[in-house]
């Protein structure tokens, strides 16, 4: 699965891709179109914790290469997360299922980024 952004693809782009690629093999009962989807809210989720202020930023910014492992790890809980796999309790008799309340992505993995900080646009 690789990521049609741009002709020439940079480093960054290409460890995106990779990313990609990686977990269409480990999913592979995921569609492309799958694939790309859990891409992009995970892209979203990033872009919107390392810059609350501004929504403008669509893209992997081309120098925080380094934070393409959050994308992948994002992308791994989005698809965990989407079943029982996030039940934080469990009764018996009564069949009480308590669910993770933090969404797609835990708090714990939004924390690895440090948001910019600016002025609200």
């Amino acid at each position: 699965m690789v990521h049609n952004c741009c002709k020439n693809p940079t480093s960054t782009q290409k460890l995106l891709n990779d990313v990609q690629a990686r977990f269409a093999a480990k999913y592979s009962y995921l569609s492309a179109e799958e694939v790309d989807s859990i891409y992009r809210v995970a892209l979203g989720v990033y872009l919107a914790t390392l810059f609350p202020l501004d929504p403008s930023h669509t893209e992997f910014p081309e120098d925080r290469a380094r934070d393409v492992y959050w994308i992948e790890l994002a992308m791994q809980q989005i698809v965990e997360r989407s079943g029982v796999s996030s039940a934080v309790a469990y009764s018996e008799n009564g069949l009480s299922i308590e669910f993770d309340s933090s969404a797609l992505i835990s708090r714990d993995l939004r924390r690895l980024i440090t948001p910019y900080v600016g002025v609200p646009k």
